[in-house]
């Protein structure tokens, strides 16, 4: 479904009451996270509306409602550097797509095939505990299976990549702190951390040279764009999920996933 809102309104499309369970969604809900302006018209479109069983093509609904009068002033404090949201165009392709709106932002427009020349493949097989370094290219098929015949690249390699075109920085063990001040300088960060799926996957290996890698089956790559409330205290970290869509999760959410991987990522200067 593609879905718009008119004045734009930021905050989080979510699809609930399935059919079966994690299948056949049939609810879409709006979460705003800002409020909406008093006294407003709003427009709401929505396209491409398939059926859960695929009957009967597709469809398109509007609607409008109008917010009421209020003579108070709302406090939106909204910190957000505008990108154009991307899907990733491979099952493990996070990263290069999370590269790829970043750089969009800087008004440099790559493809992800491009960025992925550039950070390179590591086509060591994967047999029993063995397999190749995500530290120095990307581990394994790109359209495989996670942690089976894919997984995926760390952030230095991502890095070093990306300096083809812009300045960039890569860090780990950074605080919150670091990372909105770099946002509020119009500065997108990539960060990795995992899909909150309540219970990770530990696919851990060691590579041909004995070095262990780390990994889990839930890894996940975003980019981290905006902010909710006031620098100094902030409710909301606002990314793009390259699987997912645009995202709004509280600190301490975020926070909790970012450290799976040492608060690790990359500035996009």
């Amino acid at each position: 479904i593609n879905h718009v809102v008119f004045p734009e309104v930021y905050g989080e499309w979510k699809f609930e009451d399935s059919l079966i369970k994690n299948h056949f969604f049939r609810t879409l809900v709006f979460v705003p996270a800002v409020q909406f302006e008093p006294d407003t018209d709003y427009q709401i479109n929505l396209k491409n509306i398939t059926s859960a069983f695929d009957i009967g093509g597709n469809s398109n609904f509007s609607f409008s409602f109008k917010t009421q009068l209020n003579n108070a002033k709302t406090q939106n404090e909204l910190t957000l550097i505008k990108i154009p949201f991307d899907w990733q165009d491979y099952p493990l392709s996070c990263e290069a797509a999370s590269l790829k709106m970043a750089l969009s932002s800087k008004g440099i427009n790559v493809s992800e095939d491009e960025i992925m020349e550039k950070i390179g493949f590591d086509k060591t097989p994967h047999k029993g505990d063995i397999w190749g370094n995500p530290y120095i290219a990307f581990v394994g098929d790109i359209n495989g299976k996670i942690c089976s015949t894919g997984y995926g690249v760390y952030a230095e390699p991502v890095s070093k990549a990306a300096n083809y075109w812009r300045p960039t920085e890569y860090f780990s063990g950074w605080r919150l702190e670091q990372l909105i001040k770099e946002i509020q300088q119009g500065n997108p960060v990539i960060v990795w951390g995992v899909i909150p799926t309540g219970k990770l996957t530990d696919c851990s290996w060691w590579t041909k040279d004995d070095q262990y890698i780390k990994a889990f089956k839930e890894t996940h790559v975003r980019l981290a764009v905006g902010f909710i409330g006031s620098p100094e205290n902030p409710s909301k970290i606002i990314m793009k999920d390259p699987l997912q869509g645009d995202i709004y999760w509280s600190v301490s959410d975020f926070l909790t996933n970012w450290e799976k991987f040492g608060n690790s990522g990359i500035v996009i200067k």
